[in-house]
């Protein structure tokens, strides 16, 4: 998609968001309608997976902010093909 605001080109990516802590499907909503995905790593730590379609880059602030909000500790945060998502997670 292919958006116009003040006269800078906007587009939406596919984002891979991973924290650490465990966020419940039912959150989805609240946090922009992202996938929810949780499980536990081979060390024993329970990280949540996000994954989906964030409209510009001020979207992205707004749903790095929710994270914070919860206090949720920021793994990483990647770009991605929409087409990898399934294979990624």
């Amino acid at each position: 998609m292919h958006n116009e605001t003040n006269g800078l080109p906007r587009m939406s990516s596919h984002y891979q968001i991973t924290v650490e802590g465990k966020i419940d499907p039912s959150w989805s909503d609240w946090l922009g309608g992202m996938r929810l995905v949780s499980r536990k790593e081979t060390d024993g730590m329970q990280i949540t997976i996000l994954s989906g379609t964030i409209v510009d880059q001020v979207a992205l602030r707004g749903l790095l902010n929710r994270l914070w909000d919860l206090n949720l500790i920021l793994r990483s945060v990647h770009q991605i093909d929409p087409t990898t998502i399934s294979t990624i997670e």
